[in-house]
């Protein structure tokens, strides 16, 4: 995870465009087997704007032909979401109607499943989300989630940069809280932080639960994310 996420916090930071900055990160989620991805922005579960999508020919056409956004299951989702999930995890748990399920069918024919989603939220209501998918027969590697949840964070940060958003500062972070989040850089558990710098597991929480309030963002990913943007935490 961390050669590749530091690749691309280093390319996707020279960006000088939107347009630019979307096509380093399609690249990076190529490299990663997928060949689907749509950044979409939804509100009352109802999809508002797509600033930019890639999908097999026909695809995009049909889903705002047929309003698809009303059914699809992710979309009604994503609301309630605060971490990346696989689509599969969502279908399997709800009660889908036979038009969701027409739905589904439909999109596996034309090229788009086996995807997961990553929820990134705004104020209100409001919520962006990428999801990623497939067009041919693949198992997706849960493992490397956490990577595409990087990239994506990495994404989402730079385009902000490049609409004038301010990245921000943060409060000062203790010696402390500063090497737990260079450990979790490198895919370490709370556990493994503790067993190599000698405090316990409960102490790690305790430090990363911290640093994630100073960072003011919602996990450990975005953490580690903002950490390197900020030079806290070197790439």
């Amino acid at each position: 995870m961390v050669a590749c996420l530091d690749e691309f916090v280093a390319t996707s930071s020279r960006a000088k465009s939107e347009a630019a900055l979307a096509s380093l990160y399609l690249k990076a989620i190529e490299d990663e087997g997928y060949q689907n991805a749509v950044f979409a922005k939804a509100r009352n579960q109802r999809l508002t704007a797509i600033p930019w999508n890639h999908f097999p020919v026909g695809y995009s056409r049909n889903y705002i032909r047929a309003e698809w956004d009303k059914i699809d299951p992710i979309v009604q989702y994503v609301h309630s979401a605060r971490r990346p999930f696989l689509w599969s995890d969502v279908c399997a748990r709800s009660s889908l109607s036979d038009r969701q399920r027409t739905f589904l069918e439909d999109c596996r024919d034309l090229g788009v499943h086996s995807g997961l989603t990553i929820p990134l939220h705004g104020p209100g209501s409001d919520v962006d989300l990428i999801s990623l998918s497939l067009r041919d027969q693949r198992r997706i590697a849960p493992e490397r989630l956490p990577l595409l949840h990087a990239l994506t964070v990495q994404y989402r940060f730079r385009l902000r940069e490049l609409q004038g958003e301010p990245l921000g500062v943060a409060s000062s972070l203790t010696s402390k809280e500063t090497e737990c989040l260079k450990w979790c850089k490198e895919g370490k558990t709370n556990w493994e932080i503790g067993e190599i710098i000698s405090i316990s597991e409960k102490t790690v929480e305790f430090h990363l639960s911290n640093t994630i309030r100073k960072l003011g963002v919602s996990n450990r990913v975005t953490a580690v994310v903002k950490g390197i943007q900020l030079g806290i935490i070197p790439i």
